[in-house]
């Protein structure tokens, strides 16, 4: 009879397999029974725990060709599903490197007005060359006084000479500058015989009271340094010719010395000023003859050039 009822569960398992499991779920209390005899009671041990066995092999092992769980990946426990892993994509986030500019520990040195460059620290040197504004070049000394560059020759490459610093400003590593101290005459490097050369202009006339004054620009073309200059002026409509000269590069505006545009030596390259002695009639309009002379030593002395010009102011 017991394997009947074994037979018949399993042939129909589809059909009572949700019922043993909600049952074996529920694990609902049954009423007592009227005791049976002892041979039935353990009968119906025997009885529910085949059945049991038998639905935990089922559970585990399903008949071929009954459908599984859809919801349920096959060969896995129902507690141990696991979500499909996602796969990480790295993208590196790339920083630019920060630019770094060098700055140079080589002292250099530009001037923010034309510049002479000479054999010694000093005026009395003879001149070698120049340093313009917007040029720059390499400092290798410094003088004891603190007042001259020793650089390289802006104009000759190889060469060094001495650089006023009044109008020189520096960049790199000076603090470590050796100091050289010339001697009292320097011989030159090279053969070089400098030439004194000038080119000269009307610039303006200036009246202050009751006088008249004639101003000109004039540029140092040459490679000396002019000290003084002279100029004389003839009105040839009124035949008034006078007579100036001074140790310095003077402009005026009007009555005012213009303090802008003086200067006490004119180098090479450098642009300056002069004007005339005081004129008793407005030249203006009149054919003016002028005379300048510049020379490399003050007081009209040392190698002195002339020009001459004529101009309607």
């Amino acid at each position: 009879m017991f394997t009947k009822i074994v037979r018949k569960r399993l042939g129909g398992m589809l059909f009572i397999f949700p019922f043993a499991i909600l049952l074996l779920g529920c694990n609902l209390p049954v009423a007592p029974a009227a005791q049976a005899p002892e041979a039935d009671l353990v009968a119906t041990a025997i009885q529910n725990t085949l059945i049991a066995q038998t639905l935990q092999a089922l559970v585990a092992n399903p008949p071929a060709g009954q459908p599984q769980d859809q919801g349920q990946p096959q060969g896995q426990p129902q507690d141990q599903v696991q979500s499909p892993t996602p796969t990480l994509t790295f993208t590196p986030s790339l920083t630019p490197e920060p630019t770094y500019t060098a700055t140079s520990t080589v002292p250099m040195v530009s001037v923010s007005v034309d510049t002479n460059c000479r054999f010694g620290p000093g005026k009395d040197f003879e001149l070698l060359g120049a340093l313009l504004v917007g040029e720059q070049t390499e400092i290798i000394a410094r003088d004891p006084s603190g007042y001259y560059w020793y650089v390289r020759n802006p104009d000759r490459p190889g060469g060094f000479c001495w650089l006023w610093g009044n109008y020189a400003s520096t960049t790199g590593n000076i603090a470590s500058l050796p100091v050289f101290t010339p001697p009292a005459t320097l011989t030159p490097t090279a053969t070089f015989t400098p030439q004194p050369d000038f080119t000269v202009a009307y610039n303006d006339v200036e009246m202050c009271g009751a006088v008249w004054h004639i101003d000109f620009r004039i540029t140092n073309t040459g490679s000396l340094t002019f000290q003084s200059v002279a100029t004389t002026v003839t009105d040839t409509v009124t035949s008034e010719t006078v007579n100036y000269n001074n140790d310095e590069f003077r402009e005026y505006n009007a009555c005012v010395l213009n303090l802008a545009t003086l200067q006490d030596d004119l180098a090479p390259t450098e642009v300056g000023f002069s004007t005339s002695e005081s004129l008793s009639n407005d030249p203006s309009g009149h054919q003016i003859n002028a005379t300048i002379t510049l020379c490399t030593q003050n007081g009209l002395a040392g190698t002195c050039i002339t020009r001459n010009l004529s101009f309607t102011p």
